[in-house]
């Protein structure tokens, strides 16, 4: 729907990605609606686990663009094709600082409804537990719940394509029949999806097609961790049923819970190397020095050289940092594509 861009700011000369809508997606005020909502809900949030948003407008061409901060690594989803399944260690390690992210937007009474490998940024960060940083992206169809969410961003209008939203193979039950009123339950069942899959290599639920998929959210148990992957902690095992749990009722009731269970569970803190599992099965360790590095030489999905479209200078004094953050569309590298 549209293409990211390394941008620079021409004052200070910090590096930024700004986010371009296609020019047909521009001309939907639905399309456009919920672009600039990502852009609101991510600022609103502020929290190290979240991308930093600018600023967001149009350009003089009409295309709306969203301008946030620069991320260097590389996004869970391609993490976990290099590597195969994490260890334990690992595994919790991402999954509490999403848990933690998620907490954070929750309080402001955002639930992100899309929580997916795709959505999950790992970053060098020297500051965090094994030199890793979690960033949690894209709030397009991000879900405002209760009156402080309402006060904060301003409310959009709700389309029939809000009824049903979202990633099949990490949708809650709840969310995969559309009409039911979703809170932060479904970010929670879709944790226990990203969890599931970093230990066992796979979603819980795999079919060829994506209404497969969403019934086998509602009618059909999810597979047990101990059946696909000996060895773990029996702690995650039964954390991983209950994120899991058709019933939203019965679920873990919050993120903050669950971050709770999980640090509970018996896993063996990170120490100086993480245990791989490669796809053939085979276990690799990797220093966490060697990932950290690893992680800070990858850009947001490298693509090549891209012209930079023609922007007027009228848009570049952003009303950002008391109205004089500026951020060029000198635009040099596309590193990425929405």
């Amino acid at each position: 729907m549209g293409t990211v861009y390394r941008a620079e700011h021409v004052v200070l000369g910090s590096p930024a990605a700004v986010k371009i809508l296609l020019s047909q997606f521009s001309q939907d005020p639905g399309v456009v609606d919920r672009f600039f909502q990502e852009a609101r809900t991510a600022s609103a949030i502020r929290h190290p686990g979240v991308v930093e948003v600018f600023d967001y407008g149009r350009l003089d061409s009409g295309q709306a663009y969203i301008a946030m901060e620069l991320l260097r690594g590389e996004d869970l989803c391609g993490f976990l094709a290099r590597h195969g399944r994490l260890g334990p260690a690992l595994a919790a390690q991402i999954a509490s600082q999403i848990l933690a992210a998620l907490n954070a937007t929750h309080v402001v009474g955002v639930v992100h409804r899309d929580l997916k490998p795709d959505n999950i940024f790992l970053v060098r960060d020297a500051g965090s537990p094994g030199a890793l940083r979690v960033k949690i992206l894209d709030f397009g169809i991000a879900k405002l719940v209760g009156d402080r969410a309402a006060r904060q961003l301003a409310p959009r209008p709700r389309t029939k394509g809000d009824m049903i939203l979202g990633t099949p193979a990490y949708m809650a039950p709840e969310q995969c029949k559309g009409g039911a009123a979703l809170d932060e339950r479904v970010d929670v069942y879709a944790l226990g999806c990203i969890l599931f899959e970093m230990l066992t290599g796979r979603p819980p639920f795999v079919a060829d097609g994506e209404g497969e998929v969403m019934a086998m959210h509602i009618y059909e148990p999810p597979p047990r961790l101990s059946n696909l992957v000996r060895g773990l902690p029996v702690e995650l095992d039964a954390l991983i049923a209950r994120l899991l749990t058709k019933d939203p009722a019965d679920r873990i009731p919050s993120v903050a819970y669950a971050l709770a269970e999980l640090e509970r569970a018996s896993i063996e803190p990170l120490t100086g190397e993480v245990a791989l599992v490669g796809a053939a099965g085979a276990l690799e360790t990797i220093s966490l020095g060697q990932l950290s590095g690893a992680l800070g030489a990858r850009g947001v999905g490298a693509v090549g050289l891209g012209e930079p479209p023609a922007v007027s200078p009228r848009w570049l004094p952003a009303a950002v940092l008391g109205g004089a953050l500026a951020i060029a569309i000198a635009l040099a590298l596309v590193i990425g594509v929405t």
